[in-house]
């Protein structure tokens, strides 16, 4: 029996990224890759010298061998390359560089965050990519600006920017570091804005691709406001920076995410416009075939090349030129061949959560979208393609989402299907506006306007879905549940492949009577199984507890009460249900939100309609505060009461108290300081000994509470400067000061607070150095535990 020579692409192409991933794990020395290249081509090469005699060898095994030694080579010199960095020579110095932009700025607080390509630091050559931060002056604002100067391109310098080692992973954090350590870089930049100057603007071929950004988007901005432009603007050209946390976690919820990340539909859409021009110009079906190449390069690198577009570019190429060459395009290998460049580029890109998601997402289409649409077949119209297509990709991309995020959603079937028939038309009317608008913008208008009008109906269907209660399953770990779910699908599945080895239907295979008695007991033991091999779950604590919850730069408090309520202050800034989860929360009962700012809400994203919140407590401001006002909306229409405290009040139970006090801004405060003082403060008494939560009111506001002696208390804003004076501090006697912080760019907590705990004797306990810390009362008083989060 004669081999076939040469093997099938996709076997090779698998070898290849095989051997590229493997040089993450494994970095074998070169001499000895190069004895087993060569080995493996010589074997290879007889292998197909014997192959033509007709004689079984082993010559397509070599083959494979020898790509996989070629994938781990070239892996690993890309990863020596990336590894190699002029920059971290000067750690710790302040140089003068020259850099420029390679993505919209990100905006948070006070910093801006730029990614960059340095081309000039401290005087010499450098080509290296890097992230400045970028400070804002007191008063001093910045707005997103997706067509303004500071964008893509845009050639900037710093005469002093400090180069800053990257920073170090923490227990239950998103590690930055190696996020940045993946993408090649070695260090951070600081500088403040008011010292950057934009110089000018690349040229060459980057240069042109950046004019046709600018324009394309200008193009998709006509006669649309946010936030209809600005998803226009994700689903188009994949900038979705400007899209609201809000509206992200709406589209994460429902399921609908997906539609913010540019991908093969995108590709699949411009070639056929374009085509379909051609043909009206009369051009022959191969030559504008040909043509189409250039437009799907040039769409790839207008869209920023993310991996989820580069996989559907290349594979867009790809099937291209099986048109071309009159072959049939083939699935997998537009998979493998997209996969193989991706790596090569960076091999870090397999780490990458959208190269995961898209290659997950087209490996569930190829092999369950045939099955799934046949098993559902009985559905009426286009339905059938529609739920097995969307189930296929929801089913495949499941286990990336819980892995990463720690959720997924479980209505994105329904949400696709009432909503998934107008991503077709948004993005047609999104490109043909992006297309003539450079005939004239007001060609955009009319199309955009209609464009708008089918977002609207798809943030409506997202704000459905994803508000349903059981929307989202969050992973909490192994659980008793989830071990009997997966018990009873294996054995349903067992009991599947006996019946059809049986040749009788499961139902019948069931009913027989001679198996019942059987099934029953294996059912039972399986079940008495699981519940002996599962992990006892979370309890509470045993006697009135308060956590201050480590989630970075910002502030989170749990009250637990046994037998009583369990009250959160604050809720920011990272996600917070999977944290309180962990510490056995299911249901809050008072939620007490000090301020409005980010770094005290933001975390409610998962925990409003992912478990209960009975009623709420929001300050009450003399004017309108618009975060204030939405999270009060999404309480409501989530079923908590919700109400404003403009007026001291308590409750009490046996052995624990929390008491909320209404500040107010003094005369002159404004603009951020002035939310931060118009605020609720909270104190708990546990077990006859008091703590003091005073979100980020400060000084003044808080020595017109009067407040009592207080055995715990937690430093104002973070640490910030002026939060206590030394009389303030004095007066209040505490025993433990607690700094609620994370890493940052303003210097939290300042030198002048903890030299100010240092003068009067009082120990400090920081959630970025020492985790979680929890309080709780017993006979002997305040027992205070503080542990790493996780």
């Amino acid at each position: 029996m004669s081999v076939r020579w040469p093997a099938p692409p996709h076997l090779v192409l698998t070898a290849y990224c095989v051997g590229v991933c493997t040089a993450l794990a494994w970095r074998p020395g070169l001499p000895l890759l190069l004895l087993v290249f060569a080995l493996a081509a010589a074997a290879a090469a007889g292998g197909a010298f014997t192959a033509r005699r007709g004689l079984r060898a082993g010559g397509p095994l070599a083959l494979l061998v020898l790509f996989a030694a070629v994938g781990a080579m070239l892996g690993g010199a890309r990863l020596d390359s990336l590894a190699r960095s002029a920059l971290s020579a000067f750690q710790g110095d302040r140089i003068p560089l020259r850099a420029v932009v390679t993505d919209l700025p990100a905006i948070k607080d006070d910093q801006i965050t730029l990614a960059v390509d340095i081309v000039r630091a401290a005087g010499r050559e450098v080509d290296e990519p890097a992230h400045l931060r970028l400070r804002l002056d007191s008063g001093q604002t910045f707005a997103l600006d997706v067509t303004g100067p500071l964008v893509e391109g845009a050639v900037i310098e710093l005469a002093a920017a400090e180069v800053a080692p990257l920073p170090e992973p923490r227990p239950g954090q998103f590690d930055y570091g190696r996020y940045l350590r993946r993408r090649g870089e070695r260090v951070l930049l600081d500088a403040a804005l008011a010292d950057l100057r934009i110089v000018g603007r690349r040229g060459g071929l980057q240069g042109n691709v950046d004019r046709l950004r600018l324009a394309s988007r200008a193009h998709l901005q006509t006669g649309l406001r946010p936030p209809l432009s600005d998803v226009l603007l994700g689903m188009v050209l994949g900038d979705d920076e400007g899209v609201s946390p809000e509206l992200v976690e709406d589209f994460r919820r429902s399921g609908l995410l997906h539609i913010m990340a540019v991908s093969g539909e995108n590709v699949v859409l411009l070639c056929a416009m374009w085509s379909f021009v051609f043909a009206l110009l009369g051009i022959h079906r191969l030559a504008r075939t040909a043509l189409l190449l250039p437009l799907v390069a040039t769409y790839v690198l207008l869209t920023g090349a993310s991996p989820s577009i580069v996989r559907a570019g290349v594979a867009g190429i790809f099937g291209l030129l099986a048109i071309l060459a009159s072959r049939p395009s083939d699935g997998w290998l537009l998979l493998l061949a997209p996969a193989a460049w991706l790596l090569t580029v960076n091999p870090n890109n397999l780490y990458d959560v959208s190269f995961q998601l898209s290659f997950a997402a087209v490996i569930g289409l190829l092999l369950l979208a045939r099955p799934l649409t046949h098993a559902v077949r009985f559905l009426p119209g286009p339905l059938p393609e529609q739920v097995g297509v969307t189930t296929a990709a929801s089913l495949a991309t499941a286990p990336v989402s819980v892995l990463t995020f720690g959720s997924a959603s479980l209505v994105s079937v329904p949400a696709n299907v009432a909503g998934g028939f107008v991503l077709g038309p948004i993005m047609f009317l999104g490109m043909l506006s992006l297309l003539l608008g450079f005939v004239g913008t007001w060609c955009s208008w009319p199309l955009n306007t209609v464009a708008g009008l089918f977002i609207g109906f798809l943030l409506a269907v997202a704000r459905l879905f994803g508000g349903l209660p059981g929307a989202v399953y969050d992973w909490q770990g192994v659980s008793v549940r989830l071990l009997l779910v997966l018990g009873f699908l294996s054995e349903l599945a067992a009991l599947a492949l006996l019946a059809s080895r049986a040749g009788a239907g499961l139902a019948t295979y069931v009913r027989a009577p001679a198996r019942r008695v059987t099934l029953i007991a294996v059912t039972a033991a399986l079940a008495a199984a699981i519940m002996l091999a599962a992990p006892a779950p979370v309890r509470p604590p045993a006697e009135p507890t308060l956590t201050f919850l480590d989630v970075g730069e910002g502030a989170a408090t749990l009250l637990q009460v046994p037998d009583g309520p369990t009250v959160l202050v604050d809720a920011g800034p990272a996600p917070l249900a999977s944290t309180l989860r962990r510490h056995a929360v299911r249901g809050i009962d008072l939620l007490i939100l000090s301020h409005g700012h980010a770094d005290h809400v933001a975390g409610l994203a998962d925990v409003i309609g992912g478990m209960a919140v009975r009623r709420a407590l929001l300050p009450q401001p003399p004017q309108p505060a618009e975060a204030l006002d939405r999270i009060a909306a999404q309480l409501t229409s989530a079923g908590a009461d919700v109400r404003r405290c403009a007026a001291p009040l308590a409750i009490a139970g046996r052995g624990w108290s929390v008491r909320v006090l209404p500040t107010s801004a003094p005369p002159g405060a404004d603009g951020n300081q002035g939310e931060n003082d118009c605020a609720l403060v909270v104190l708990v008494k546990l077990g006859g000994q008091r703590v003091l939560l005073p979100g980020d009111a400060e000084g003044p506001v808080l020595a017109a509470l009067d407040l009592p002696p207080c055995a715990v208390v937690e430093l104002p804003h973070h640490g910030s400067r002026g939060g206590f004076d030394a009389a303030e501090l004095g007066a209040l006697a505490p025993r433990l000061a607690v700094i609620s912080v994370g890493p940052n760019s303003y210097g939290h907590p300042t030198a002048e607070m903890l030299d100010l705990l240092v003068n009067a004797g009082v120990p400090c306990a920081r959630t970025d150095q020492h985790g979680e810390v929890a309080v709780s009362a017993s006979a002997r008083g305040l027992t205070v535990v503080a542990a790493p989060a996780g």
